[in-house]
């Protein structure tokens, strides 16, 4: 293995090392975006459904104080039929028919902003005063289902009635109705106040345009007929409600404030296609009614939306400025890698040059200190590279040398290190080495390496090296002792023909054949 191998592996590693931070940090910021959008989420929902809670509460508190208004004039009409100690049907008719009575439940009527008529009716359902006129118009009450109720049950309870329309101006009115009996307790008639939804509609508007477009407030009696809502879908009024949304909240009063989500189809969009929604229902404390409040999900996770997005594109933003910081970086990193590999590697070869190798046999030779041990240093000089330069440009020479630094680095092992000093100068060192024949066989197997022509360009080329071999501790100690006894034995080697191995210090050329025999 080659230290230009090295190298490019440890630039390898440490890119890996900074792209894998960097892609962590990418993953931390996705994630933390995500657990912040979730729990933004959870927040925005908890806050919605906490106010949409609170708002049942309002409606049901303001439906509670209305109803008790209208009761208490129903009740105070009531009591003058009872302090009239009515007996009988006709005089019932008489009392209820007069002029006096008629002023009494105009009075009534006026003095409570929240009525829209106050009635009395026969036993056969005509009305025989009312607030609006006197004396009334031929008016009959019987089908109505407060005087079909009341008319066939002794209930003495208020009957909170469906709306109806209003002939004369058009206006929805839903009726709180009293069961009128004679001294036998029987059946004389009923008594009753009508309510304008406008009471509620003014209200749910003004509400309903805060929470937004899509959301729903509504009012209904607790068999779930519809009373009036906002916004208002007249053919919806007294209509019952087929949904189990409001039975569902009910039955979760204690549970959240009775919130609920749903996503079937909606009482008033039968027809459209069912958004996901929020809903809250509250029954009205002493009263037969339920109100409700609806929210799409549109506008309950509108806030979250917003957020969302800002906190997304804050990640954008921290992602593009973390991967461009890691982009210069790995930029800075490699100019500088390769700034000092450069500084520290032949630039033809790759190989360490002479301050890199200089610094490795000084690790070297402090481990073999340490250690006890022995290393070769090779001095390999080629034999011939003058005249390649001259007979086939330096371009061919700078091709052989090339080959010449794969060559040799093949031949060693990935703890050896192969160096260029210049020129045609290679050193090599080879650590661990016990015997000096060790040190001559990888010698001679780069030798043998060296003389199997190169192709340049389609002309084969031929070279050869002449190798000096000096041993730490034998014939040096040192750095430069090593170094130059090394040198040494190359020119014996180079004096003596050529493509030759010597060893320093030694009389003989130390052939490997030599050796090996």
């Amino acid at each position: 293995m080659t230290i230009s191998f090295e190298s490019d592996s440890n630039i390898r590693r440490n890119t890996r090392l900074i792209i894998l931070a960097a892609l962590i940090l990418a993953a931390i910021f996705l994630i933390n975006a995500l657990v912040s959008t979730y729990l933004l989420r959870k927040n925005s929902i908890q806050d919605r459904s906490d106010q949409l809670a609170n708002l049942t509460i309002i409606l049901a508190e303001h439906t509670s104080q209305t109803m008790f208004s209208a009761n208490t004039a129903l009740l105070s009409i009531v009591e003058i039929l009872e302090r009239a100690r009515i007996s009988d049907e006709k005089s019932y008719q008489d009392f209820a028919s007069k002029k006096a009575q008629f002023d009494l439940l105009q009075e009534r009527t006026s003095s409570n902003s929240i009525l829209d008529v106050s009635t009395f009716v026969a036993a056969d359902g005509r009305v025989l005063n009312f607030s609006r006129s006197y004396p009334p118009p031929p008016i009959n009450l019987a089908d109505r289902d407060y005087f079909r109720y009341l008319s066939t049950n002794n209930d003495t309870n208020t009957y909170y009635s469906i709306p109806v329309r209003n002939k004369g101006n058009g206006k929805w009115v839903f009726y709180l109705a009293k069961r009128l009996n004679d001294k036998n307790d029987q059946f004389l008639g009923v008594v009753l106040v009508g309510v304008s939804v406008e009471v509620f509609s003014s209200l749910y508007e003004r509400i309903g345009g805060n929470l937004g477009e899509g959301a729903a407030l509504t009012l209904y009696r607790n068999d779930k007929t519809l009373l009036t809502r906002w916004p208002l879908v007249e053919k919806l009024i007294g209509k019952t409600n087929p949904n189990t949304y409001i039975d569902e909240s009910l039955s979760n009063a204690n549970i959240n404030g009775g919130v609920i989500f749903g996503s079937g189809p909606g009482f008033a969009r039968q027809n459209e296609e069912p958004v996901p929604r929020m809903l809250s229902y509250r029954e009205v404390k002493g009263y037969p009614l339920v109100v409700g409040a609806v929210v799409p999900e549109s506008l309950y996770l509108a806030n979250w939306h917003k957020n969302a997005s800002g906190v997304f594109l804050a990640t954008g933003l921290s992602l593009i400025a973390l991967f461009g910081g890691a982009l210069l970086l790995l930029r800075a990193y490699r100019r500088n890698a390769e700034t000092q590999y450069r500084a520290h590697h032949d630039v033809l070869t790759e190989l360490p040059n002479r301050t890199l190798f200089s610094d490795r046999l000084q690790q070297s030779l402090a481990i073999c200190k340490r250690q006890n041990t022995k290393l070769a240093l090779l001095f390999v000089d080629l034999d011939n590279l003058k005249t390649i330069n001259d007979l086939y440009s330096h371009n061919a020479g700078d091709t052989v040398l090339k080959e010449v630094a794969q060559r040799m680095s093949s031949c060693v092992r990935g703890s050896d290190t192969v160096g260029r000093l210049g020129g045609d100068e290679f050193v090599v060192i080879l650590a661990g080495v016990e015997e000096e024949n060790q040190a001559i066989q990888v010698a001679e197997k780069i030798r043998q390496a060296l003389l199997i022509p190169i192709d340049v360009d389609g002309v084969l080329l031929t070279t050869s090296a002449s190798i000096g071999i000096a041993i730490y501790p034998d014939h040096g100690l040192n750095e430069t002792d090593l170094v130059n006894n090394a040198d040494i034995a190359m020119y014996e080697a180079k004096s003596a023909g050529r493509n030759q191995i010597f060893v320093f210090g030694s009389d003989l050329s130390k052939s490997v054949l030599m050796n090996l025999a």
